[in-house]
């Protein structure tokens, strides 16, 4: 293991020196809904930082997973805010070239959106299984659900002013 001072630098510049009194009680791992779904924890996250141990902090799907919820922040004893931890492990990593592991998704995603307005399930799946073949058990799986519901489009149906829409992308810089 080879701490690297200079990240675990950066990574407080970003998110706040107080991530230093981390006392590693684990409430902010608690509190996560996607807790589940997270290896490191968020709490183990915050170690690595403070461990300086780069590429287990910026390699990993954890800081991909993170709904932004904010529960580990309000629930944090020491008034550390998680939440910026994750944040700016993103920023950097996406700074280093790692990209999260659904980014061929969220790409089909937002090209829907700038394209069209809206997404359409159908289409968007096609597209994605593509690129992504293996995914075609789980699209299969969430597809039989949504049917019966009248919840999947099979065209795409456009907004009526789709200029709008790709102006607000653009101001968010995607």
């Amino acid at each position: 293991m080879v701490e690297d001072t200079e990240f675990r630098e950066q990574v407080l510049r970003r998110a706040g020196s107080e991530v230093l009194t981390c006392i590693q009680c684990g409430t902010c791992s608690s509190s996560c809904p996607t807790a589940h779904l997270m290896h490191p924890s968020i709490r183990q996250l915050v170690k690595l930082v403070l461990e300086g141990r780069k590429d287990e902090a910026l390699n990993n799907r954890t800081i991909w997973l993170c709904t932004s919820c904010l529960l580990c922040t309000v629930r944090c004893p020491r008034g550390i805010r998680p939440k910026s931890v994750v944040a700016a492990l993103k920023d950097l990593a996406e700074k280093e070239g790692i990209r999260s592991p659904d980014a061929a998704y969220e790409e089909l995603f937002l090209k829907q959106i700038r394209d069209y307005g809206r997404i359409a399930e159908l289409p968007m799946t096609a597209k994605f299984l593509l690129s992504s073949p293996g995914s075609a058990l789980q699209s299969m799986e969430m597809g039989l659900e949504m049917a019966p519901k009248g919840k999947i489009a099979l065209e795409i149906d456009r907004v009526k002013r789709p200029e709008e829409v790709k102006k607000i992308i653009e101001e968010l810089g995607k």
